[in-house]
């Protein structure tokens, strides 16, 4: 089945389950996600449900998958899906497991790729970003490269890796050195152990009319792709689920410029610091005022 017509599919699922949540008294959205409705997220063939941690609504998602199946023929595979229960509700768990019948998962989790991860990113949770590197590297010691042709290579191909990840977290420092240590070591090696460095990294990842080679410096993509984010939370791109999300449970009618780092998850704290690096980019234009919000605007000094 291609990729367009599985997400078709999927929509029809989305319907069906959305019909039994509406008939259901019984269904409670996690409370998280009441708020938006949010109870499904679907990538391809990749699908996270979402509710409240009872058996009520965790039957309205069993019934639902039943009938997706007899209607379509595609069925939950019990091998691979797995039911994540909060600690909170440790008590229910045997009654949980039971009603949907899939066995049960732990965070962190592997989707899409990335760890699914409900605490701070450490740095053995990006050990497959590593690993994968090096594969990569280990894969062209039997290739005699050029210096000409293991720059490419780096910015094409590792460089790739990197950005999938650095558009989904802010990497902690120490990966990001172990990702350069790796990168460095292949541009001036290759697959030989003798040879050194000829010009300090820093230099290396300036751009081409700067006397660098072009390298992308990790530690500043990672932030300004972070800083993408943030830009959508500010401009309240509302066709974004994330932002939508972000505003009603994090922001609550509060400015991003004002809003206390103190709170939220840890990711959401990290992207908070990031608010002075994005500030001297931004200019302010005052339209009919219907959402400019006088003194929690950056550049504007509320009155006393």
């Amino acid at each position: 089945m291609s990729p367009f017509l599985f997400v078709l599919v999927m929509e029809v699922l989305q319907l069906m389950m959305q019909q039994l949540i509406d008939q259901n008294g019984g269904f409670s959205f996690h409370w998280r996600c009441k708020e938006l409705g949010l109870f499904q997220l679907c990538f391809a063939d990749d699908l996270l449900l979402f509710c409240k941690a009872d058996v009520a609504s965790i039957q309205v998602f069993r019934r639902g998958l039943e009938e997706f199946a007899n209607l379509s023929g595609l069925h939950a595979n019990p091998q691979k899906s797995q039911l994540i229960i909060s600690r909170s509700a440790q008590e229910e768990r045997e009654h949980l497991i039971a009603a949907l019948q899939f066995q049960e998962g732990h965070l962190p989790l592997r989707y899409l790729g990335l760890p699914l991860l409900a605490s701070r990113l450490s740095i053995s949770d990006c050990h497959p970003l590593l690993l994968k590197v090096d594969s990569r590297i280990k894969g062209w010691d039997s290739i005699q490269l050029s210096f000409a042709g293991r720059l490419q290579l780096i910015k094409s191909v590792l460089m790739s890796l990197n950005v999938y990840w650095a558009m989904a977290f802010i990497l902690p420092k120490g990966v990001i050195r172990e990702v350069e240590k790796r990168m460095r070591h292949f541009l001036w090696k290759g697959n030989s152990t003798v040879g050194y460095p000829k010009v300090a990294w820093s230099t290396v990842c300036r751009p081409k009319e700067e006397g660098g080679l072009g390298i992308r410096d990790i530690l500043a993509l990672n932030k300004a792709l972070m800083c993408r984010h943030l830009w959508n939370v500010i401009k309240d791109n509302q066709s974004s689920i994330w932002v939508r999300w972000i505003t009603h449970n994090h922001l609550r009618h509060k400015s991003v410029w004002t809003v206390d780092v103190k709170g939220g998850s840890w990711g959401w704290r990290k992207l908070l610091r990031l608010r002075s690096a994005l500030l001297p980019y931004i200019d302010l234009k005052i339209g009919d005022g219907e959402s400019f919000l006088f003194g929690m605007t950056p550049g504007i000094v509320s009155a006393h």
